[in-house]
């Protein structure tokens, strides 16, 4: 790795050494440097694509959540048996306006059936009441993809109970 050079000093010529890189070790070099950053950018990839599905997550189960604590809010002798589906860009809020744009790209079903819980450690003890199953899909790749199903038990409360007996 060193570079000689001839320099004429009186009538004497005479080799300087000057530390230097050969064209091979430029192009090794080259070679590392192109590959370091390669997997650098790779990796950026990769994180954003990771964030990319964590918000995906965030949003489809936040529209999840929502329809979930509108049944569980429902007084329980109004709550209906349902199997209906959202189309995508079309989910609304509870209050009935429609979610933002960032939404727009998932659907939302929405199933409600009458179901009894059965508590395994008081033999005997079953709970009426409605079985909600929402689910959120979104398309991936040209296929419907469920990004979040959520599935809860609205119970028939004793207040429930004493609500619909005083209602004439």
């Amino acid at each position: 790795m060193q570079l000689c050079q001839g320099k004429v000093e009186g009538n004497r010529a005479m080799a300087v050494v000057r530390p230097g890189m050969t064209l091979i070790e430029c192009l090794v070099a080259m070679a590392l440097v192109v590959v370091a950053a390669s997997v650098m950018a790779s990796a950026v990839h990769e994180g954003l694509a990771a964030q990319e599905d964590a918000l995906t997550m965030t949003l489809a189960g936040t529209a999840a959540e929502s329809r979930v604590a509108e049944y569980l809010a429902t007084p329980y002798d109004t709550i209906a048996v349902v199997d209906s589906v959202e189309p995508v860009g079309s989910m609304l809020t509870p209050d009935g306006t429609p979610f933002s744009e960032s939404y727009g790209k998932f659907s939302r079903r929405t199933q409600v059936e009458p179901s009894t819980l059965t508590v395994p450690d008081f033999p005997g003890l079953e709970i009426p009441g409605y079985l909600v199953r929402i689910t959120v899909a979104d398309m991936w790749e040209g296929q419907e993809r469920k990004v979040v199903t959520l599935q809860r038990f609205r119970p028939q409360t004793l207040e429930d109970i004493a609500a619909a007996d005083a209602t004439p």
